[in-house]
């Protein structure tokens, strides 16, 4: 379904602008004295209401309008709540007449979600699958039957039975489920992969109906259902081409300057084009991963947004010249409980983006345009972040960097003993204190240690680190960084609380000595 994105509620300010037209009455009045008061007060107040103009109302519902939940729950623990909130300020001001559904509208959808559709649509066909199918003849739909008949054939020229070890890894072919496909949908090895539902049609006709386009600025795509097709050879094509439809559609009605991503680490993969690289998934236990892209306010004088070049296929990377890349992993305290969890290798959907996004600003005009990187992880591996640090450092565009490393202040992970389970504190915080050392230790990245790839670590000017809302996170985070800046050949400086920049004059003068 897809839905405007829910906003926070500010205070009820609507009382507030109307003049106070009668003074409270005398607590000897009758009561219906007071009610005809009371009634002939909101008839005023309403007929007051009816008379400003739509500018005007538009005004007063931008007082309503807080930041959307997926700006201000983007940095922490990843759920499928990302879009939600309990109070829904403008949904309930757009129900109050025709007229207020006018003035909201365009503040409603400024945030809108997609959420793809959740039903399994396709089936692996193996051997013992197409076996099972031949007693149920009289009970298969035409697509069912003639899916048997074709299958059958191809079984019947190989060698062995269905129910032969040998067979339990053939794979013949995998299926798409049709309407009426009764027996397919009631096996249990039904597979999703990422797709529209029907109702983003609806939506994109509502869009255009209610000129919407110029409105929505941010646009969330989210799901809970974990893509697990991987490991199907004659999957990938079919995931390759549902994905392009996901975003060819919806780049072709919306123009959004912010696009998040919203779903568990095997999709994620599939939607930016990545992979998961790991098969250690089950020790970090990471239910979902945030991406948030975003690009400039295209100009209305000009049509500057329409030169960029956009592709239409599956790369959500190349689809507009994004400036900024956010990535959200979420915790990795479980690992800590696993035997040598320095070992485990975590999800490496990120690493693997930031190569791609390297390798295409390196031989394409694409992906030259990011300039800020954001990256959220709780107690990371070492062994994880380093990559990703390295793949940050190989884009030469990239001028800010800002992490998070620890819960955030809203977190309840370090309290919660069920979270921590056999965790110990003195190993994933000196992980962290670690990540922090690396975060500024440009000479491990200039010489390539751990056969990383080099990068002369010239462009980054500013880093920025989100854990220093308490005085003793505050010590230790600046102790490591400037441990690490210090070495360095340019120089830096703090410029705030968790803030770093570089000397530009310095800095600007060895570049223009190494070009």
């Amino acid at each position: 379904m897809t839905y405007p994105e829910v906003h926070k509620f500010g205070p009820l300010i609507m009382p507030l602008i109307l003049p106070r037209l009668y003074a409270s009455r005398s607590t000897q009045a009758s009561q219906t004295s007071n009610l005809a008061v009371a009634t002939y007060t909101v008839s005023c107040q309403y007929t007051i209401m009816q008379s400003l103009p739509n500018e005007l109302l538009a005004q007063i519902a931008l007082h309503l309008a807080d930041q959307a939940p997926s700006i201000t729950k983007f940095h922490h623990e990843p759920s499928s709540q990302l879009t939600h909130s309990d109070s829904k300020p403008l949904k309930t001001i757009s129900l109050v007449s025709w007229r207020w559904r006018k003035v909201v509208l365009p503040i409603l959808f400024q945030y809108a979600r997609i959420a793809l559709d959740k039903e399994a649509l396709w089936v692996p066909m193996d051997a013992r699958l197409v076996d099972s199918m031949q007693g149920e003849l009289s009970k298969l739909s035409n697509h069912e039957f003639m899916i048997y008949t074709k299958l059958r054939s191809k079984f019947k020229s190989t060698s062995g039975s269905a129910f032969d070890p040998a067979m339990d890894d053939v794979l013949i072919q995998l299926c798409h489920i049709q309407d009426g496909d009764e027996h397919l949908k009631a096996t249990l090895r039904a597979a999703w992969i990422p797709h529209l539902s029907k109702d983003f049609d609806r939506f994109t006709q509502f869009v255009t109906q209610n000129d919407l386009k110029r409105h929505i600025k941010s646009l969330v795509v989210h799901t809970d259902q974990e893509y697990n097709l991987w490991y199907v050879s004659t999957a990938h094509d079919h995931m390759v081409s549902s994905v392009t439809d996901i975003w060819t559609k919806a780049f072709s009605c919306l123009d959004p300057t912010r696009i998040v991503v919203s779903a568990p680490p095997g999709t994620m993969a599939a939607l930016v084009d990545s992979a998961v690289g790991t098969n250690d998934n089950w020790a970090f236990e990471m239910k979902m991963h945030y991406i948030e892209l975003l690009q400039k306010e295209p100009s209305h004088d000009n049509k500057s947004s329409n030169s960029e070049p956009q592709y239409s296929g599956c790369q959500l990377l190349r689809q507009r010249p994004w400036y900024h890349l956010g990535y959200n992993e979420g915790s990795s305290i479980t690992v800590y409980s696993t035997y040598e969890f320095h070992l485990m290798v975590p999800p490496r959907i990120l690493e693997l983006l930031l190569y791609r996004i390297a390798k295409f600003a390196k031989t394409t005009e694409t992906c030259r345009h990011f300039t800020s990187f954001s990256f959220t992880a709780v107690f990371p591996l070492l062994s994880g972040l380093t990559p990703v640090l390295c793949g940050m450092h190989m884009i030469p565009s990239i001028t800010k960097a800002t992490f998070q490393l620890a819960p955030g202040p809203e977190s309840d992970l370090l309290s919660d003993a069920s979270k921590r389970r056999k965790a110990q504190s003195s190993d994933f915080w000196s992980e962290w204190r670690m990540g922090y050392k690396h975060v500024a230790d440009f000479e491990f990245f200039r010489q390539g240690k751990l056969g990383g790839a080099k990068s002369a670590c010239r462009t980054l000017r500013e880093i920025v680190s989100r854990d220093c809302y308490t005085g003793q996170l505050r010590d230790e985070v600046t102790e490591a960084v400037e441990g690490g800046l210090k070495r360095d050949v340019v120089g830096w400086k703090g410029n705030g609380v968790g803030r770093w920049v570089r000397d530009t004059e310095e800095g600007e003068r060895l570049v223009r000595e190494e070009n």
